[in-house]
């Protein structure tokens, strides 16, 4: 019965540790300008980067509308693709289309405060495990980390 209990216990530990070594699934970084404003730095910074936005999706406006009277502070999905990286991951994981572009949301916190939020590809595009993706996956995380640090 102590050999059990000691099993899963070990087990138990093992699995939260895991759980909280796995490094988060975005990255953030809140900002002292107008939720437009952290959308025009974004899209300028993603630019140099080599990142191109491919998709906007207001939730904002979708929710607002779609739901009378919802109440919500501003927030958009910015979809942003560097077409060389898509290139590369498709070739090594054809299904890579189901979780491109990389995810970026903008929210806004304040009067003059706002948030932009990054997916981290190394945790989110994971979830293939295909091993040949992982050095594309940190380069792209490391671009990406750039745009935030660039903000």
């Amino acid at each position: 019965m102590k050999s059990k209990f000691l099993f899963f216990a070990i087990a138990f530990s093992l699995l939260i540790s895991n759980i909280y070594a796995q490094e988060k699934y975005y990255f953030s970084k809140q900002m002292d300008v107008s939720y437009e404003v952290a959308i025009e730095k974004l899209k300028d910074v993603l630019k140099d980067q080599n990142f191109g936005v491919v998709s906007e999706i207001s939730i904002y406006k979708t929710i607002t509308s779609k739901i009378p009277g919802v109440e919500m502070d501003p927030y958009i999905i910015i979809g942003a693709c560097n077409a060389k990286i898509a290139h590369k991951l498709l070739q090594h994981e054809p299904n890579m289309g189901l979780l491109l572009p990389c995810k970026i949301v903008v929210k806004h916190i304040a009067e003059n405060r706002s948030e932009v939020v990054i997916s981290n590809p190394e945790v989110t595009m994971a979830v293939t495990g295909n091993d040949a993706n992982t050095p594309i996956l940190e380069e792209v995380s490391g671009q990406l980390k750039k745009v935030l640090k660039s903000l």
